[in-house]
């Protein structure tokens, strides 16, 4: 379901093509995606990857979008080292002073804001021979005028539609649709769990 087709849906089936409605259309699609993202955010197209040389005494690295970290890796001569996630406090008490260099071992989300996630690795980096990469989760390109297709769109439309129907009643204060929608839209998430539960389980393991 492209952009156009989910704005006209919209409008059909609620019945509404009121100004006030399709002014708001771009936002409630908006919030809608971000309901989905907070909802089912293992879905393939929330899955990203990044990378970058390590610099030399600096600990601090910031991944840009990322909503959440997923894993972290440092790479050196093609081998990839997995970090262990800890809190920040306890890279602090493990790594007191961060002018003293080393390998990295672990790894924490020290901050988060627009310009994306913050983390921090121990020990500070001492080389720049090595390669970080970041699995992370953060929210894929919404639909809009200038965005005609997502994989939400193409590949979640019962999810995509319901929710956006749910977000336009609360709009339109129409109480028989919203709690109508809402059912339909945590039941076609129900839908969606189990077959991303079925996408990432190997048939080989799990007798499926």
């Amino acid at each position: 379901m492209n952009y156009t087709q989910l704005v006209a849906n919209i409008q059909n089936f609620l019945e509404d093509d009121s100004a006030e409605l399709s002014a708001s259309i771009d936002q409630i699609i908006a919030q809608a995606e971000e309901m989905i993202f907070q909802r089912l955010p293992n879905l393939p197209c929330f899955r990203k990857t990044t990378s970058a040389s390590l610099v030399q005494g600096t600990a601090d690295y910031v991944v840009p979008d990322a909503r959440m970290i997923r894993q972290v890796s440092v790479i050196t001569s093609n081998v990839a080292s997995y970090l262990n996630h800890r809190i920040d406090s306890y890279l602090r008490d493990y790594w007191p002073n961060s002018t003293t260099e080393g390998v990295p071992e672990m790894y924490s989300t020290k901050t988060a804001a627009i310009g994306g996630t913050t983390i921090t690795l121990a020990p500070t980096p001492d080389a720049t021979t090595s390669t970080y990469q970041v699995d992370y989760i953060a929210p894929e390109t919404g639909l809009s005028s200038s965005n005609a297709n997502s994989w939400i769109g193409d590949n979640a439309e019962n999810v995509l539609l319901a929710a956006c129907l749910y977000e336009a009643s609360a709009f339109l204060k129409a109480g028989e649709t919203l709690s109508l929608y809402k059912t339909q839209f945590d039941e076609a998430v129900q839908l969606f769990v189990q077959e991303m539960q079925r996408d990432y389980a190997a048939e080989y393991n799990g007798g499926l």
